[in-house]
């Protein structure tokens, strides 16, 4: 079970000890992705889809065959409330041929794409908790979303690990915490190898 003392205080957020506590056995974790956590869809700040629909014209030049190219279509007409977004409220995007209108056919998403054919950052058009998966953002605690947990090895972590969760996902947590914020959760994590036995962390590499 993961105490309470595991976790870390940065800015706004708190990052769970799940992500030091838990990880991914060695060449795993969201680096071999499956898009099976984008199939059902995702919700997406109003600000987001904004975003989106301004990129509309070049972002349909990068879908295939099996997208709607009708930007009309890509978004449930059903408002969500969820303080979890910055405006407070969300939509979702739709279920398009057994997966969200932004997957193609590889399981590429077409937001990302077209960002990085354009010379963009790579994540300059996509919504917040598509780029963090498997991390989510829950009344301001930042841990693992379990969605897929034991369903996906992309999208499964375990208590004995190669590589902590932090470590696995520290490009999205950068894009949440900025590299000062990322150092910190380096430093915690270094204390809590040199804090002598300890039952909640137990990476394969020591065990």
């Amino acid at each position: 079970m993961i105490t309470p003392d595991k976790s870390l205080r940065i800015d706004e957020y708190t990052m769970s000890g799940e992500l030091f506590v838990k990880g991914f056995p060695k060449g795993g974790g969201p680096c071999t992705c499956s898009s099976a956590c984008c199939e059902g869809g995702v919700f997406v700040d109003f600000r987001e889809r904004e975003v989106i629909m301004a990129h509309r014209d070049l972002i349909i030049r990068h879908m295939d065959d099996t997208q709607t190219t009708d930007p009309s279509r890509w978004f449930e007409t059903k408002v969500e409330v969820d303080p979890d977004f910055p405006s407070g409220e969300c939509v979702g995007t739709r279920v398009i041929n057994n997966k969200c209108a932004f997957l193609d056919a590889h399981g590429r998403c077409a937001m990302q794409k077209a960002a990085l054919a354009e010379g963009m950052d790579k994540w300059s058009i996509k919504p917040l908790f598509c780029i963090l998966y498997p991390i989510e953002i829950s009344n301001g605690i930042v841990s693992f979303d379990q969605m897929l947990q034991d369903e996906e090895t992309c999208c499964t972590i375990e208590t004995s690990f190669d590589i902590p969760l932090f470590e696995a996902c520290r490009e999205e947590l950068v894009h949440i915490v900025g590299e000062e914020g990322y150092a910190q959760m380096e430093k915690h994590y270094a204390s809590l190898l040199n804090s002598g036995p300890n039952p909640d962390l137990n990476p394969a590499m020591k065990s």
